[in-house]
């Protein structure tokens, strides 16, 4: 009954070390830093044109841009996080 668990034991210590032995060594790097252009936060939205047809298209012109280049950081910043995950 001795000898049994004594094998046992030994086997299992065994397994265990070639187990970890064959595992992925931990990462020790730090991650890649952010992008400075990814970090800053969106234009705030313009203000509200006066009541004139033509000012409310420029308005909505502006509004539209500047959505355009938040939706592109925001687009990028996935982009960049999916890349690392990939590697």
């Amino acid at each position: 009954m001795c000898l049994l668990r004594r094998l046992a034991c030994v086997l299992t210590f065994g397994l265990l070390l070639a187990s970890c032995a064959s595992s992925k060594p931990p990462v020790t790097a730090p991650p890649p830093p952010l992008p400075a252009g990814l970090m800053s936060p969106c234009p705030a939205p313009p203000p509200v044109p006066a009541n004139n047809p033509d000012a409310m298209v420029v308005g909505l012109k502006r509004m539209y841009d500047r959505y355009g280049l938040c939706a592109g950081r925001l687009f990028e910043l996935q982009r960049w996080l999916m890349r690392g995950r990939d590697e």
